[in-house]
């Protein structure tokens, strides 16, 4: 009668018959595994579960191969979360990016990312005050006053919704470029 093996004999025979993977097999499944930490520490510091000190301690923790693979996730995850309307967030995801990138290379394209935000945030609220101004007008002019219009709500209708569109438009599309010469720039 035969010997029985182990379950740890019996896979070792299997990977032995598989054999062993080529360098660039390794290299893909280090990339891949980077990714997928760099993706995990990204949305922990978004949520706001870890802090820039923090996610730079993490990062330590790796070899010097890994560490630029999953800080190269990380900032590329940043980057693409950019977006207009953001609020706050959008200040600590460019803390996290400035952390992240090279400093020469990220600082001029989160200066002109910042400005871009000032400008888009004056935008929206004369915008916000314009449809509003109008919206009075016309409730003025239909008899209703005083306290019943205390106030108007400048994003319910859908004539004022494509108001706003037309003026945030131009600012989106300064912020994708924007976006694209920071990836490019802020390399680590």
């Amino acid at each position: 009668m035969g010997e029985l093996k182990s379950a740890w004999e019996i896979a070792q025979e299997k990977a032995d018959k598989l054999g062993k993977l080529s360098a660039d097999e390794q290299r893909k499944q280090i990339e891949k595994r980077c990714a997928s930490i760099g993706k995990a520490l990204a949305a922990k510091y978004l949520d706001g579960r870890l802090e820039a000190q923090y996610l730079e301690i993490e990062l330590n923790k790796y070899s010097m191969e890994d560490k630029d693979l999953i800080s190269q996730t990380i900032l590329g995850q940043m980057v693409e979360e950019l977006e207009l309307g953001k609020g706050p967030a959008l200040e600590r995801i460019l803390e996290g990016i400035s952390r992240m990138a090279k400093p020469d290379g990220a600082i001029e394209s989160i200066a002109s990312i910042k400005e871009l935000l000032q400008e888009y945030r004056q935008a929206e609220l004369d915008n916000r005050n314009n449809i509003e101004e109008t919206g009075r007008e016309v409730l003025r002019q239909l008899g209703i006053s005083g306290t019943a219009i205390d106030q108007i709500n400048s994003l319910a209708g859908t004539s004022w919704q494509q108001a706003v569109d037309e003026v945030v438009r131009p600012f989106k599309e300064r912020l994708h470029r924007l976006k694209q010469e920071l990836a490019s720039n802020a390399t680590l």
